[in-house]
């Protein structure tokens, strides 16, 4: 995949909503996945999911999902397939994408024994080189900066958009700006600034 093109590679965006901020102890309530290639969103994919848990007071005040919303939903365990046959190869891509990617590895390990390591982008961290002058590099500010409105903030598809369109807007600014033509390039890219930020790593 290093050697594949950015305008060829499939990048797939996810946002999930939780019970809670723990992979291991919380479960999944909604998620989002979109698919961008060539620059464009070709594809998504959307569910509400039910936790098998009581969602908290005050998750369902941030993300307006209660316990009722969900009580029909099918479970963790029946929507593994479809997020994994959704993901196939594709880099996966988030904003602060260690807390979504840990939970997308943890239920598919748990629920169905799946074993993930699809290449992981993260426009958080891209936003902080980016935009460097941008005091928040949380979505929200990050969308407003680029003009991008998110019709609904702390839902799954409502973010999971925002951010495939801050993805579209670096990717062209990262083969402009440094002439970035191919996936082991971005992942490249990332690394240094991993390095930078933490330099004892």
């Amino acid at each position: 995949m290093n050697e594949l093109p950015i305008q060829e590679a499939t990048f797939v965006v996810v946002d999930f909503e939780t019970t809670g901020m723990s992979a291991i102890d919380d479960r999944i309530t909604e998620l989002a996945m979109m698919k961008v290639k060539g620059g464009v969103l070709v594809d998504e994919f959307s569910t509400l999911v039910n936790p098998l848990k009581t969602i908290p007071n005050y998750v369902s005040d941030l993300t307006g999902i209660d316990n009722l919303m969900v009580r029909d939903a099918p479970t963790a365990r029946e929507v593994v397939p479809y997020m994994m046959e959704f993901l196939g190869d594709g880099v996966f891509v988030a904003h602060n994408v260690g807390f979504d990617w840990s939970f997308f590895y943890h239920t598919s390990r748990r629920e169905r024994g799946i074993e993930l390591s699809n290449p992981r982008l993260c426009t958080a961290k891209l936003s902080r080189v980016i935009l460097p002058y941008l005091p928040s590099k949380s979505l929200g500010p990050v969308a407003r900066f680029l003009d991008i409105n998110i019709h609904q903030r702390h839902r799954a598809s409502g973010d999971a958009f925002a951010t495939a369109l801050v993805l579209v807007k670096y990717l062209s600014y990262l083969q402009r700006r440094y002439a970035i033509q191919t996936i082991g390039e971005l992942m490249r890219y990332q690394e240094i600034i991993e390095k930078v930020e933490h330099p004892q790593t």
